[in-house]
């Protein structure tokens, strides 16, 4: 449980707090000022001390000295954050070129920023940058996905299938032969058809059993990806790893992430060999009010 104290002194009663955790509800406000009269249902997300307009709260998680103030000038405009959203490209084309491990962390630190479930910050990440591990792994994802491709195919197993994946995912696992032997393919002329010998591979992990933890790592996952774009750098989710290692115990424990961490994304990261020219046009979403 945190300890949270109200100085008295210091306090308005402005009620702030109170509304910021109307539903931990740790906070009321006396004659004399704000109380937390209820800190074991503080779930540490810290707004009280980000919103309250004089100091007044002192929170043993949040400590003011590592708490900045806002400079809302700072805060971008909308052209420029909207220009950043429509020039990224998902890259898969690198240079033979590294990245540094600084700016890695540079990435990784920025991507904590992103919102987590009940602020459970619960997000960590696995970076790969031997040449030789990485093609590892990419080449048993080919493996396993062949493995599985081969599984579906049986006469049992194509029975019994749609009973446990539906019967579209099970269609599209059956006639993904042709996928994998182009993948196979490729790694037979020396190309990575997984990660496309990009310097650095990042896992974004959570812990295991986590109901929200896919969405906090996603979040932190854009968070970089964005972030990377401002650095000249490109990146690409790699959704067939990540199929890959949630279904093969056997490349989970190749990945070497301990039991109790779950990974969720796959990114690969690095210099960008082309430059895109052109933004492309993308479909307007449908937006529905009020449905019944």
């Amino acid at each position: 449980m945190p300890k949270i104290t109200v100085d008295e002194t210091a306090c308005i009663r402005c009620g702030k707090c109170v509304d910021v955790c109307a539903l931990a509800n740790v906070f009321e406000l006396t004659n004399a000022s704000s109380v937390a009269v209820r800190p074991e249902r503080c779930w540490n997300c810290g707004q009280c001390v980000a919103g309250c307009p004089t100091d007044a709260i002192d929170h043993d998680v949040f400590p003011l000295e590592d708490c900045p103030l806002i400079d809302k000038s700072d805060r971008p405009g909308r052209e420029g954050l909207v220009a950043g959203m429509r020039i990224r490209r998902s890259q898969r084309v690198f240079q033979n070129k590294t990245v540094d491990r600084e700016v890695i962390r540079d990435l990784v630190t920025l991507g904590r920023w992103a919102p987590t479930a009940s602020n459970s910050q619960s997000v960590d990440w696995l970076a790969l940058d031997d040449p030789a591990r990485i093609d590892d792994l990419s080449r048993e994802t080919v493996n396993e996905m062949a493995r599985f491709v081969r599984l579906a195919q049986t006469p049992i197993i194509r029975g019994l299938l749609p009973l446990f994946i539906g019967k579209q995912a099970s269609d599209r696992l059956r006639g993904s032969s042709g996928l994998i032997e182009r993948f196979q393919g490729a790694r037979d002329r020396g190309h990575d058809p997984i990660f496309y010998h990009a310097p650095v591979v990042l896992i974004g992990h959570c812990p295991a059993g986590n109901p929200f933890g896919r969405d906090d790592v996603i979040y932190a996952t854009y968070n970089i990806m964005l972030t990377a774009e401002t650095m000249g750098l490109g990146t690409c989710q790699i959704g067939f790893f990540q199929i890959v290692v949630e279904k093969s115990s056997r490349m989970a424990r190749l990945l070497g992430l301990p039991k109790e961490r779950s990974p969720q994304v796959a990114l690969v990261i690095g210099h960008p060999r082309h430059a895109f020219r052109r933004g492309l046009p993308r479909r307007s979403p449908n937006l529905t009010w009020n449905t019944r």
